[in-house]
């Protein structure tokens, strides 16, 4: 039996973790919370909510095809090491935090952990040993991946509850190699978003402020917004609204303070990346980054 919700988040933080010992592990806090109303907790809790818990979740806060998960399970393809985070709970800093006071260290600790065991079993391991070192060096590579790939997207990372859930885990789709269906429609939400599809979101201005500027002075509804409206468009005597013969303001320093050089620089760097283990094969560079190839993302 699952859980019907995960317990709260030290400190306010939105974040816990698949890592025993640690004081935000998940399947601990599930105990603790289980144990304080007389609950038994279920067999196997921590594979069960490595490999299962999210399906369910995701099941339960779908509708028609509104997909609107408030729990998100970052993780290693094999569900090995996980991150969970609370949607509502999520800043510009949140993934600073899972970088620095999260996976990093997880990963110096199990490479450390690597080298005392090949220290140890010597130069001649028996058979039990070999496997024991072998499923040990699949966790460290497992785990430096999942910290490259959290490293790509730390600076793009920045929530906006207005775009909605999809949106907002759409750059993240390297990220649930461990749910394949969810994965595929993050990347096909992400291609949309690089290819135009949802200029009407703050997360399109964030990325892409090069392309989405100057489409406001073509589309009021864009302007309106990105509360640009003033700015390019007019509300004639009769009531009716029009493009503006010249802007209140140039666009170009319009673009230059919405324009970041580490979010562009993150952005080529996510765009150019190689397929990651797990993820659904694509188009890949070429289709998500047609569009923002031409509005210069670079």
């Amino acid at each position: 039996m699952l859980p019907p919700d995960l317990p709260p988040f030290r400190k306010g933080t939105g974040i816990l973790t698949d890592d025993p010992g640690h004081p935000d592990d998940l399947a601990a806090a599930v105990s603790a919370v289980l144990e304080l109303v007389n609950e038994p907790a279920p067999e196997h809790l921590r594979r069960t909510l490595a490999k299962d818990f999210f399906p369910a979740h995701l099941k339960t806060y779908s509708k028609s095809r509104r997909k609107a998960p408030i729990y998100w399970q970052l993780a290693t393809p094999s569900a090995s090491y996980s991150v969970w985070l609370y949607l509502h709970a999520m800043t510009r800093d949140t993934f600073y935090q899972v970088q620095n006071e999260l996976v990093a260290p997880k990963l110096a600790h199990e490479e450390r952990r690597l080298e005392a065991m090949r220290s140890d079993h010597g130069p001649s391991p028996s058979a039990s040993q070999r496997k024991e070192l072998t499923a040990q060096q699949t966790f460290v590579e497992e785990l430096r991946a999942f910290l490259d790939e959290v490293k790509r997207v730390t600076p793009l990372w920045n929530p906006d509850l207005d775009d909605g859930v999809l949106l907002n885990a759409a750059p993240l789709y390297r990220l649930f190699p461990q749910h394949k269906p969810w994965q595929k429609e993050l990347k096909a939400t992400w291609e949309a978003l690089c290819a135009g599809k949802y200029d009407w979101a703050h997360l399109a201005m964030h990325l892409f402020p090069e392309r989405v500027v100057p489409t406001c002075a073509e589309d009021r509804s864009l302007a309106i917004a990105h509360d640009l409206e003033d700015v390019f468009w007019v509300e004639d005597a009769s009531g009716k609204w029009k493009p503006r013969g010249a802007p209140t303001r140039p666009i170009d320093p319009l673009v230059k303070e919405r324009t970041s050089t580490a979010v562009q620089s993150a952005l080529k760097a996510l765009l150019d990346a190689p397929q990651a283990a797990g993820s659904p094969r694509g188009r890949g560079r070429r289709a998500a980054g047609s569009r923002a190839d031409s509005g210069g993302d670079a």
